[in-house]
């Protein structure tokens, strides 16, 4: 039972995309050509619903993520991970989201 001002918490892990300038999306890489995994909660300000993976997000600091997994977390334990800003009623491709899934298994 949620205690009150409790909230239930998921953690994310995604990876950063970018426009590809087709209307589509690529991995965002970095100055050395690697994608990165990085991991997002739910907080008490997230705004939108997940859907499932593939999903795209927004950070705090606006930066658009493919959600790759998704894992309930503990309440208390919140504060290991940043919050999320809103979840995006867009998808990734198929493909797009099998490149990810890659990226979370080589990890």
């Amino acid at each position: 039972m949620a205690k009150k001002n409790q909230y239930p918490v998921t953690r994310y892990t995604g990876v950063p995309v970018e426009n590809d300038g087709n209307g589509g999306y690529q991995l965002k890489r970095d100055a050395s050509g690697a994608a990165k995994l990085h991991v997002w909660r739910t907080g008490k300000h997230t705004r939108g619903k997940y859907t499932g993976i593939g999903q795209l997000m927004l950070t705090e600091n606006n930066l658009l993520v493919m959600i790759v997994a998704a894992e309930p977390m503990a309440f208390k334990d919140r504060h290991q991970e940043v919050p999320l800003q809103r979840f995006l009623t867009t998808t990734a491709t198929p493909g797009l989201v099998e490149q990810g899934r890659t990226l979370l298994e080589e990890g």
